[in-house]
Formats: C-alpha cells, structure tokens, sequence
C-alpha cells in the first residue's frame, strides 16, 4: 500500500485556546444572555481614545485648510448649541456644539458634533483636538473682527469619525499653559483694555473689540430662564468688579456650569467684546462674537486680583511694621494736616492724624502709610512714650510744625500687609 501524503495540518502544532468559554445564562424570563459581552459593555472606557495614525501638533495661527492630521492643545473660551432647526445636522448627529478654542498663537471654533455624549465643558478648561481634515468657514457670516483665524474651522464627529477626537485634560505644571491673552505682551497695555466704568459709560458702544477684565465678587444661585423661543434654560448671575465700580455677569445654558470653579475675590475673568444692557445694574453677558479668559496670565490680572483679595482683608487696629529691604530714599512734602487734638501716644493706627504727601510727580494718602516707631520719632522729634506726656497745647504745637514741613523719606513697598512702609524721616 502507497504511502499517504502528509496533510498540511501536519505541518503545524495544535494551538490551545488560553481565552475562558463564553458562558450563557438565562434570566428570570427565560431570554439567554453571554456574560462575557456583558462585562466588556458594563466595564468599558469609552475615553479610552488611542490615535491610530500620526499626527502632527500644530499651532492655530498656523493652521490652513484642507485634509491633514493635526493635533492642538488650547482652552475654552466660548461654547454654545448650534440651533437644532439647522438642516446641515449630519445623520445621525442629534446636536452641535459650537466650541471658541485659544491658545497663545491664535483662536478657532470647533464644531463639535454629537449623538450619545454630552460634553459637559466649561470656560478655561484645557482640551486636546485630533482632526484630519480643516474645513473653511463662511466668513460672510462673521461679523466680530476679534476672530482670529476666523477663515478656518474644525468640525469633528468623534462618534461617527474614530479618526478624531476632543477630550478635556487636566492642568499639569503651573497652569499657566494657554493662558496668555492674545497680543499681550510685558512691553505694552493690552489693546482696547478699558475700566469697567469707562466701559458702561459708552466704551461698549465706541469700542467694537473692547475687553475689561474683572475679578468675581459672588456667584448666585443658577434659576430657570425661559428664552423668546420658549426655551427653558440655566441662568446664573455672577456678580463682578474691578477698581471703578461693580456690574453683574449673567452666564446662561451651557455657561452657567463654569461658575461652579470659580471663587470670589480670586477668580479674574478677561471678557473681550461682552453684551451689555443696563437695566436698574448694569449686566454684561456672553454673546457668540465675546471669549472669555479664565485666570489670564497677564500682570494687570496679578494687581486685580490682589486689590480683591484686600478687600477681604480685615482692618488690624494696629498694623504691624513689616521688617524687610527698602527701596531707595524718595523726598516729598506734607501739603495738609488733619488736625485732631487727640492725646495718644502715635500708632500705625493714627497715621491719619499726618495728612497728605506730595512731591512734583504726584501725592499720596498718609492712611496708605505705615510708619516704623523711628520714623515716628524723627518726625516728631520725641519718642511714642513722651508724646502720651504731652499736653493739648504741645500737640498743636507738633500739628502747626509739620505743616508744609520739607521732609525725606525713606520708604519700601511691603508685600505682606500690601502698603508702603516708611521706616525712616529727615527733615530740612
């Protein structure tokens, strides 16, 4: 008998299958379910997006249209719902969210559209954007000249599409990434950088691209607010300020969520190219042309935000001299006096009792003085124990001699107690 030709099996080592068998069970109604499929689906983490191609990190002034694959990291500065009666919703989209996205080099919207997932964003945040393809925009539409970039926009549909992808990420170093305003720089105000007063006043009329930059003082309650097309959404009214005066910033829909990070008295908000109504306060608000800096990184922000927090601070009868380097030797001039007739012993507490300080460049309010307990004793030519010895005749005295009195002073800026602290006095 002719021997048999081996099969191709032969060839190959029988694999054993290391995977546990599906297991089938039934429920109290009798309908058969695999645990398997249903712990993949109970246990799984949709945001865990790997990219499966190669994409490029790209700046968005440097973005142009056309298919690419680009990744950009920057942060929210607006977000609103594309009205839902558009008939350009791709199917089987359910509704769009219009996403205003900057980082140092420019800005640009995104069209971010979804089906099953509700993207809960809010100002500030930090998010990465995977696209492959950079659509133009309808710039005969666009009727704010604060757009930078505004030729292109990103439209992505992370449902349908795998290849793209928006996902918000953490903070990671100082913050800071993403942070500075657009055309700011150390050198130079920021462009069309205006007081909150000189804003309501008429600069919200005069100047097309004004922006103001605030500091929040309280955040209220979010209510239901019905729009004119009957639309039942989330109002939130935040009350803001800066060194001028005060108005209130209504956040609505989407919007409203951002107040739940931000603090009183620490939170500094940019708002370039606001709404503005004045009813019995006047109200600024969010419109699609306005974005929002969160906490920008800017020194005019720093000086807001520790007025603010000065504010807060409670009054000490008796502020402490600060121990410290002081600046160099400046001379001014008592020009008034307040008389007062008061007979105690000079305190930090009573350096109202001085007047005002002025010099050719400018003057100054001795309550924003702190004065050390020797320059006391150079200014009056007796120590603090002496002077509670004195008696009303002498004090008027030491009131009528300072008056106008040429004097140098020997100052420094304290950032502990926020004042100018003078710890030395010469007369002339």
């Amino acid at each position: 008998m002719a021997p048999q030709s081996p099969s191709i099996q032969s060839f190959f080592q029988p694999e054993t299958s290391t995977a546990q068998p599906a297991v089938t069970n039934r429920d109290e109604n009798g309908n058969e379910f695999n645990t398997t499929k249903l712990k993949a689906f109970l246990y799984s983490t949709p945001n865990a997006w790997k990219p499966r191609i190669q994409y490029n990190d790209i700046q968005i002034a440097k973005i142009v249209p056309g298919p690419r694959c680009v990744h950009l990291v920057a942060r929210v500065v607006n977000l609103y719902d594309q009205p839902s009666s558009t008939s350009k919703l791709p199917h089987p989209a359910k509704r769009c969210l219009n996403v205003l996205v900057r980082e140092d080099s420019g800005m640009i919207k995104v069209k971010l559209w979804y089906l099953k997932v509700d993207y809960q964003l809010r100002l500030g945040q930090l998010v990465s954007i995977w696209t492959t393809l950079i659509s133009s925009a309808d710039t005969s539409k666009i009727v704010s000249i604060t757009i930078h970039n505004a030729a292109c926009t990103i439209d992505i549909f992370p449902e349908r599409d795998s290849s793209c992808y928006f996902m918000v990420q953490a903070d990671h170093g100082d913050g800071t990434l993403a942070k500075t305003p657009l055309a700011c720089s150390r050198d130079k105000q920021l462009p069309s950088l205006m007081t909150l007063m000189s804003f309501v006043d008429g600069g919200h009329d005069t100047t097309p691209t004004a922006k103001v930059l605030l500091c929040v003082k309280s955040i209220g309650g979010r209510k239901k607010f019905t729009t004119k097309k009957g639309e039942v959404v989330d109002v939130v009214n935040v009350m803001i300020f800066d060194d001028t005066c005060d108005a209130t910033l209504a956040l609505y829909g989407r919007l409203a969520k951002s107040a739940a990070d931000w603090k009183a008295s620490d939170t500094i908000l940019l708002l370039s190219n606001p709404g503005f109504r004045s009813d019995k306060k006047p109200t600024l608000s969010i419109n699609s042309n306005t974005y929002v800096d969160v906490d920008p990184s800017m020194g005019e922000a720093e000086w807001l935000r520790t007025f603010a927090q000065r504010l807060t601070t409670r009054e000490v009868v008796n502020v402490p001299f600060p121990e410290g380097g002081m600046q160099e030797p400046s001379s001014a001039y008592i020009v008034r006096e307040n008389p007062s007739g008061q007979e105690h012993p000079p305190s930090n507490s009573k350096i109202a009792q001085v007047g005002t300080f002025t010099d050719e460049t400018g003057a100054i309010s001795s309550g924003k003085l702190i004065f050390s307990a020797d320059a006391w004793e150079q200014l009056l030519g007796r120590s603090a124990e002496e002077l509670a010895k004195c008696d009303g005749q002498l004090l008027k005295y030491l009131e009528n001699r300072i008056l106008f009195l040429r004097l140098t002073l020997l100052f420094g800026w304290s950032d502990k107690v926020g004042r100018l602290c003078v710890c030395g006095v010469q007369t002339h």
